[in-house]
């Protein structure tokens, strides 16, 4: 019986830099950042790499989806990934030229922090190229390891006309 092959060795992991990771605002500011590009450019994947731990899962829920009954669906209502599958699918959604340019910004920011655990929920503003502006939530899960802070999940929707954005996840005006 012939031995299996060893699994392939992990990428290492990408360069970080210290400002990115050292305080929660750091690390949201730098995540916004590494998503948005200009017509022309690409995401700064590895920088969004290295905010994240290599396990971290991307969940996107989908409001369109999660409000109709299940028979009436016509997509995923949550779609679970991990960070190269999100990385991926954006990059062929780029290469195939359906998506130009994308600018994500934040709003308003609620944190919770308990010791080395933080939940962070981000009212994001987001435009693509076709200039349609939508805007709802990242809800981010961290932890610090001693020396850093790092996402661990990543879980986001957008608001919608029959569900939108409560006040307290808003500007102040």
């Amino acid at each position: 019986m012939e031995e299996p092959e060893p699994p392939s060795s992990p990428q290492p992991p990408p360069p970080v830099d210290p400002f990115d990771v050292d305080s929660i605002d750091g690390i949201v500011t730098a995540l916004y950042d590494s998503v948005s590009f200009a017509a022309g450019e690409r995401p700064n994947w590895e920088r969004f790499r290295s905010l994240f731990d290599p396990a971290a899962l991307m969940v996107r829920v989908d409001p369109r989806q999660t409000s109709r009954p299940a028979a009436q669906r016509d997509g995923e209502p949550i779609r679970v990934s991990s960070i190269d599958d999100y990385m991926a699918r954006t990059t062929a959604a780029i290469d195939a030229g359906s998506l130009t340019a994308f600018v994500e910004r934040e709003l308003t920011r609620r944190t919770e922090v308990f010791a080395d655990v933080a939940q962070v929920f981000s009212t994001y503003e987001r435009s693509a190229a076709a200039g349609e502006v939508r805007r709802g939530v990242n809800s981010m899960a961290m932890v610090k390891d001693g020396d850093r802070w790092r996402i661990v999940s990543l879980s986001w929707t957008d608001e919608t006309d029959e569900g939108p954005l409560p006040s307290r996840y808003l500007p102040r005006t």
